[in-house]
């Protein structure tokens, strides 16, 4: 690794990351960003397993402190590792940690950059499924010019094999129950309108901004190989 690799690596498992990959962005419509950056630094921080299994058929109001308060360490840490490749000289975009542009998507896909990094695949949920945690992570992004990271170059395939656990507990029958492989289109493996409105008019008397997580509690990973 670079001295800038290494740096950014250490900091954050320092500050409490599961996994660290480093990509180049692909060309096609999921590798592009308004930034123009064509690097990408992709970590993990494992969620509390304590909580996610406090879970039923309905999310609490634990997880969805839990999901808000990572969110916010994942934004920081994001910052301060940008912040880094700013004072070596290169350009940064920190990507948020949970916001929508146009309801449903976000100005860059954070799945899209771990799996380029290697940290694991989409699962039939739809979730980003790590090697380390299975699905119960969240995920941080920063986008870059800098050009001297050593890379990931090897996707990993979807491993849910015939496991359809996340499918059936689904409440709002959004997961459609086909195998990701790069290049195809979220829509063909969920529903995210489906999934949205569901959890809007369920679950938003648990607070704004409202959370799920049923398919993430029951799916077997990484435990399921």
């Amino acid at each position: 690794m670079t001295g800038i690799q290494d740096s950014i690596t250490n900091f954050l498992f320092e500050s409490g990351a599961g996994q660290v990959g480093f990509c180049r962005l692909g060309d096609d419509e999921f590798g592009r960003n308004p930034f123009g950056l064509k690097y990408a630094v992709s970590y993990t921080i494992p969620l509390s397993d304590a909580v996610i299994d406090e879970i039923q058929d309905a999310p609490t109001y634990t997880y969805f402190h839990h999901y808000r308060t990572v969110n916010t360490h994942l934004d920081n840490t994001s910052l301060k590792a940008g912040l880094m490749l700013s004072r070596a000289g290169y350009r940064y975009a920190a990507v948020p940690a949970s916001q929508s542009v146009d309801g449903l998507r976000g100005v860059f896909s954070h799945k899209y950059a771990a799996v380029m990094s290697g940290l694991g695949f989409i699962g039939k949920s739809g979730l980003f499924i790590s090697r380390e945690h299975g699905p119960r992570v969240r995920l941080g992004t920063i986008l870059t010019d800098y050009d001297g990271f050593q890379v990931n170059t090897a996707v990993m395939e979807c491993g849910c094999g015939e496991c359809t656990l996340c499918q059936k507990a689904c409440p709002a029958m959004a997961i459609r129950g086909r195998k990701w492989q790069p290049g195809i289109a979220r829509e063909e493996i969920i529903d995210a309108l489906a999934c949205s409105a569901h959890m809007k008019k369920a679950y938003q008397k648990i607070g704004r901004g409202a959370v799920c997580g049923i398919c993430m509690r029951v799916c077997p990973a990484p435990h399921k190989r």
